[in-house]
């Protein structure tokens, strides 16, 4: 992916084991857009993994497709690099480059779709430092599929709000707990830079 859309500042004081997120960060205008781009591409079941150990399996139930940086939808990657570069100003001060991956539109169902605890950094994925998930169903619409992170010892919830954006380390723990009823959606990325190590 392009790195145009992303410069990191630097600050003193910085937060490594917490999140940050904005509330309505998208017009519902903007949310029924993303939502009719993601409904538009091709769903595949999400695999765990990476690399040549990718696969399908129980730890994580859910249906995904790829938003690629086009015409159509790089107003979206800008505006969530812009609330990124803010986040990371404010908080973290990681060194941050731009986009690696495409847009992941995630969805899960009420039989149970989950992500059970992971953290976004694996095989060839040592260059992701912050993850981002915004949420794109109303509350109303499920039961169950919290956010979570866990920060050690502690598990913190990330409030439930349609149109809220929420950043966090990429190395923490987080999960998507079991939906009991109805559909969630998301948008989730990575902003990316030099290899952890």
């Amino acid at each position: 992916m392009s790195s145009k859309y992303f410069i990191s500042e630097k600050r003193n004081n910085v937060n490594h084991l917490n999140y940050y997120y904005f509330t309505s960060a998208f017009t519902e205008t903007e949310l029924q857009e993303i939502k009719k781009i993601g409904d538009g591409i091709p769903k595949v079941k999400a695999e765990v993994g990476g690399g040549d150990i990718s696969n399908v399996t129980d730890y994580r139930i859910s249906d995904i497709s790829w938003i690629g940086d086009n015409d159509e939808s790089e107003w979206l990657y800008s505006k969530i690099a812009d609330y990124a570069k803010q986040a990371n100003n404010e908080m973290w001060d990681f060194d941050i480059w731009g986009y690696h991956d495409s847009l992941q539109y995630t969805t899960y169902y009420g039989d149970g779709g989950h992500y059970d605890w992971h953290a976004d950094l694996g095989p060839g994925l040592s260059n992701r430092k912050l993850s981002a998930v915004l949420q794109l169903s109303d509350p109303s619409e499920y039961e169950g599929g919290e956010l979570q992170i866990n920060i050690g010892g502690s598990i913190l919830t990330v409030p439930r709000e349609k149109g809220l954006l929420c950043f966090f380390p990429s190395f923490l723990l987080h999960r998507v707990t079991p939906l009991t009823s109805g559909t969630r959606t998301s948008l989730v990325t990575w902003l990316c830079g030099a290899n952890l190590r």
